[in-house]
């Protein structure tokens, strides 16, 4: 009375060893449907929950599923996505008795201690699988880590992965609804991705003969105030755009917020698109347009495929990268509408 129940008294109440309770946790196929039975309703009157240490004896499994983040990594959208993520995650891994953990990894990619701090995490947790999130994706040095492991690891679409372009797709819209001149504010988050949207952008508009990614492109910095200065800068000249795309969604609203001040209507005077999406997005007057990118599905796939990749015909282990492909959806709001005139 008053300890813990062990995998030892499961073995003992259901009179089978050690190693066949830890087959039995782990879904090993070799155990007899008998012994198989007794273990589980051992488990079930004890109340046993299987510590990590016991889910990695008996082949070595751990039933746990790591996804690696750079702790680094801030902005709007961030924890929005990571939230999503866990949950649709957590769902997949809780119906075939995994568990998933998310571990930040305080060091950027690229950097020479990333591999050895990873190597530590792995160590304590020993995963079945590593999903490495954008832009530690592109981190060579971890993606041998994991190789050299025997890890199998997936990526989530955000860099050269992703097969939709935003910067190029929002801008396609804009200009399918008669704008040419408009605008671009990047940044700041994954340099990449950034690099690969505002490159899209920039041929959507040149296709069209637009020189307006020649003048419209701004980078964003973050803080409030340098935000709200930079859309000054764009929208109080007598030249300026007629939509603008922007990478973030508080970017966004400070936006809508500049163009209200400047009397400005939104869409009347200015079409408005955010890259990501944001609650806020929904509820502001008016409501903006956003490009939706299914993160929390992809990364419960990307789970999925990791537990299936995790065992072959014979039970054993295989090392595998996984990516995912990616498809975006513009959820068209009030914010844009056709260009107030012909530019």
């Amino acid at each position: 009375m008053g300890r813990g129940i062990t995998i030892e008294d499961v073995a003992r109440a259901a009179d089978v060893s050690r190693q066949t309770v830890s087959r039995v946790i782990n879904h090993s196929p070799r155990v007899s449907p008998s012994a198989k039975a007794r273990v589980e309703e051992a488990i079930a009157t004890l109340g046993y929950v299987p510590s990590l240490a016991a889910r990695s004896m008996g082949g070595g499994r751990s039933g746990v599923l790591l996804a690696v983040f750079p702790e680094s990594q801030t902005g709007s959208g961030t924890a929005q996505e990571l939230g999503g993520m866990l949950l649709a995650g957590s769902a997949a891994c809780g119906a075939q008795g995994y568990r998933l953990l998310f571990e930040p990894l305080c060091a950027a990619a690229g950097d020479p201690g990333a591999a050895a701090k990873l190597a530590g995490t792995i160590g304590a947790l020993q995963p079945e699988g590593v999903i490495l999130l954008p832009p530690l994706d592109r981190a060579p040095e971890l993606r041998k880590l994991l190789d050299s492991r025997g890890i199998p690891r997936a990526t989530l679409p955000g860099s050269e992965a992703a097969s939709g372009n935003a910067g190029e797709a929002a801008a396609r819209r804009l200009i399918e609804l008669g704008h040419r001149q408009i605008g671009y504010i990047s940044g700041p988050g994954d340099p990449q991705r950034s690099e690969r949207w505002l490159a899209g952008y920039r041929r959507a508009l040149a296709e069209r003969d637009s020189r307006a990614h020649r003048h419209f492109v701004a980078e964003d910095q973050p803080g409030l105030c340098t935000a709200l200065d930079l859309v000054r800068a764009l929208l109080v000249p007598t030249i300026r755009p007629t939509a603008i795309i922007t990478e973030r969604a508080d970017t966004a609203l400070a936006v809508l917020h500049v163009a209200r001040s400047l009397k400005l209507a939104v869409p009347r005077d200015l079409s408005l698109i955010a890259l990501a999406e944001d609650p806020e997005l929904v509820t502001c007057d008016p409501p903006i347009a956003a490009l939706h990118r299914p993160v929390a599905a992809l990364f419960a796939g990307a789970c999925e495929r990791l537990m299936a990749a995790r065992k072959t015909a014979d039970d054993t282990a295989v090392s595998a990268e996984l990516p995912l492909e990616l498809t975006l959806e513009l959820i068209e709001r009030p914010s844009i509408a056709r260009a107030p005139r012909a530019i």
